[in-house]
């Protein structure tokens, strides 16, 4: 550009006029959509003047200390273990999940791996009557889990 400040000035006027003209025609509203048209503007004017890069490439996330590594086993290959995993998960958010959905099947697991022993209390006890609480917490879930993994040795 051979003279910035000269177009700096009509800027500067562009702007002042775009923003009497919305003042006249609708007030303090046409002012502040003169205003928002005029930002817009101006940023759309800036981005014009930077000379854009070509951007980097987006590397995908690395996650653990073998991310990169295919897994031998897939999770497709164990559908119950990730019902499971997901049944412990929402138990702990949802008192009512816990109740329908994870408690009676640990009490199926149980029963299935008594061998003549109790099955946990918190197994054998009816169902809570306020099923909205909030969830239980996680060394509930960790005694209950241990105890049944015990069970299948």
């Amino acid at each position: 550009m051979r003279h910035p400040r000269l177009a700096l000035a009509a800027a500067v006027v562009v702007i002042a006029a775009v923003l009497a003209v919305g003042y006249l025609t609708a007030g303090m509203t046409g002012l502040v959509d003169a205003a928002a048209v005029a930002a817009a503007g101006v940023l759309l004017a800036a981005r014009s003047t930077v000379r854009g890069q070509k951007p980097r490439p987006v590397l995908p996330k690395r996650s653990g200390p073998g991310a990169g590594r295919r897994s031998a086993v897939r999770a497709a290959d164990f559908p119950a273990y990730r019902r499971i995993f997901s049944d412990l998960e929402w138990a702990q958010m949802s008192r009512r999940h816990y109740e329908h959905a994870l408690r009676p099947m640990l009490a199926r697991l149980a029963a299935t791996l008594d061998h003549g022993r109790p099955v946990p209390a918190e197994l054998t006890r009816s169902p809570c009557p306020d099923a909205d609480g909030p969830g239980v917490d996680p060394a509930t879930l960790e005694r209950i889990v241990a105890t049944l993994e015990n069970r299948s040795r």
